[in-house]
């Protein structure tokens, strides 16, 4: 019988470096997203530079976004599961930790927040102590401030006032209220390039009546075109999961007021950089 020399065990790829340990500082939901991102990268088993051919992200990005530096956007995680075939399953998961990140780190960003130390970043530059030669404009300013914090009450007192003589019942569903949860402008986006400069029904994004109903004709109750803007008040991230034609899917809903009445428009269907960013509130239950 022929000898045949066995192979030494070997790593399956060598040149791929270990992780370093994320750093003390980085917790909560930051954490809890990097350590799944760290989870599903090392399955996959690729370099940072093999990681890079495959992506539309560089090494040093991927880098940021594996030492917690730094969060990817949702179009990107998506691309960067599907690598691996063991990953895509818990995508959804993913996806949400990546929400909660965001949203923690945008609530971090907000006046009176704390923002979280991030590995790497620069300290924030010293304040200034004021004069303490100046007590008259420290006291105008102060004045000034009341007296706008009175017109706001007064303004916000009128408003209510009117609200209720006009028999508004502030629902969430239905008709559009006239006191949203916030207020942003928002991008419709469509994967199919053939159809971004088309406005004809068969290139038209479905508005749906309820985001947490399968996403389906039935459940459709107005359209939107690429590049329309829509004005959102606040947002979900539990809905029901939608697939685009280029792949990605998101079970983020934003709810938006078109024609007098209020829809909802899949967080697939909007420019990602303005889904990623997003500052508008939970919609409530």
């Amino acid at each position: 019988m022929v000898y045949v020399p066995a192979l030494p065990n070997r790593p399956e790829n060598p040149r791929r470096k270990p992780l370093a340990p994320l750093p003390e500082e980085l917790s909560g939901p930051v954490r809890e997203f990097v350590t799944a991102l760290r989870r599903m990268h090392g399955e996959l088993g690729l370099s940072l530079k093999e990681l890079e051919g495959r992506l539309p992200a560089s090494r040093s990005s991927l880098s940021r976004y594996l030492r917690g530096q730094s969060l990817p956007d949702e179009r990107l995680l998506i691309q960067w599961g599907k690598l691996s075939f063991t990953a895509e399953d818990r995508l959804p998961e993913l996806v949400t930790l990546l929400h909660r990140a965001t949203e923690a780190e945008a609530a971090a960003a907000a006046p009176g927040g704390t923002v979280p130390e991030r590995p790497g970043a620069a300290a924030p530059p010293p304040r200034e102590e004021p004069p303490r030669d100046r007590p008259s404009r420290r006291r105008t300013r102060l004045a000034l401030a009341a007296a706008g914090t009175v017109v706001v009450i007064a303004g916000a007192t009128a408003g209510v006032i009117a609200l209720q003589s006009s028999g508004d019942d502030g629902s969430t569903g239905g008709a559009a209220g006239s006191s949203p949860l916030g207020d942003a402008r928002i991008t419709v986006y469509n994967a199919e390039q053939s159809c971004r400069h088309k406005r004809v029904r068969e290139c038209s994004l479905g508005l749906a009546e309820d985001p947490y109903v399968a996403y389906r004709p039935s459940n459709i109750v107005g359209r939107a075109w690429h590049d329309d803007v829509l004005h959102a008040d606040c947002r979900i991230a539990n809905g029901v999961t939608v697939t685009d034609e280029a792949g990605g899917h998101s079970s983020m809903w934003f709810r938006v007021s078109k024609g007098g009445k209020r829809m909802w428009v899949p967080g697939i269907r909007i420019r990602q950089d303005q889904v990623q960013y997003s500052t508008l509130p939970n919609c409530p239950d």
